[in-house]
């Protein structure tokens, strides 16, 4: 297990997916999937080894069954903020993704990883539909793209955060969880690649809403 986080480490690894999954795409395991299936795989397979490392401290080379469950049913449902096309398709995208490192000896152990993602497909799907077990900036993007709000906006992004915020808040007042609702000026404009996501999450808007 990785000792300690670095954005360097990180980056190392989602290079080496990026090469693996070009040449993944290239395959017969790739072209086996449904138009859907392909959309949204590179998203898939980038998000997993993403967090993965980010949440579970595992580089590719770590990658293990009780890690890969807790994250495909946990973690990605309570972050990742996308289509049920992307749930539908996580364990028959990875379960491919598996097996074309296993065929080309690029990871060990795959088969079993690729056995376990299938057997969770179901519940995958389920997960990722239920309110509760969504964090709390999905749950606010999630209301978001309810609302019609384009995500890629930050003015029409941060009024609507300022109003659901304020909704929320409002409702903790009123329960006497809290005094008083604190200021906030949401800001105008773009937001640019490079800038903190507006969500919370504390990644560059990139690397988080930025890549829905």
């Amino acid at each position: 297990m990785v000792e300690e986080y670095s954005d360097e480490e990180l980056d190392e690894i989602l290079e080496k997916i990026n090469e693996w999954y070009i040449a993944f795409s290239e395959s017969k395991h790739y072209k086996e999937l449904t138009e859907e299936q392909e959309q949204v795989s590179d998203f898939i397979i980038i998000t997993f080894a993403e967090y993965m490392y980010s949440y579970h401290g595992l580089s590719p080379e770590e990658w293990n069954e009780n890690e890969l469950e807790e994250c495909c049913l946990d973690t990605l449902p309570r972050k990742i903020t996308a289509e049920e096309s992307y749930y539908r398709s996580i364990a028959p995208v990875l379960s491919a993704f598996f097996e074309f490192l296993e065929e080309k000896a690029l990871l060990r152990n795959t088969s079993i990883l690729k056995k376990k993602v299938k057997k969770l497909n179901k519940q995958i799907i389920k997960n990722s539909s239920d309110p509760r077990r969504w964090g709390t900036a999905k749950s606010m993007l999630m209301a978001a793209v309810k609302a019609g709000v384009d995500l890629g906006n930050q003015n029409d992004l941060n009024k609507f955060i300022y109003s659901y915020s304020l909704e929320q808040l409002e409702t903790l007042k009123n329960k006497d969880e809290i005094k008083s609702i604190p200021n906030f000026t949401p800001k105008t404009g773009k937001i640019g690649r490079n800038d903190p996501c507006p969500c919370g999450s504390g990644k560059k808007y990139k690397k988080c809403c930025g890549r829905l």
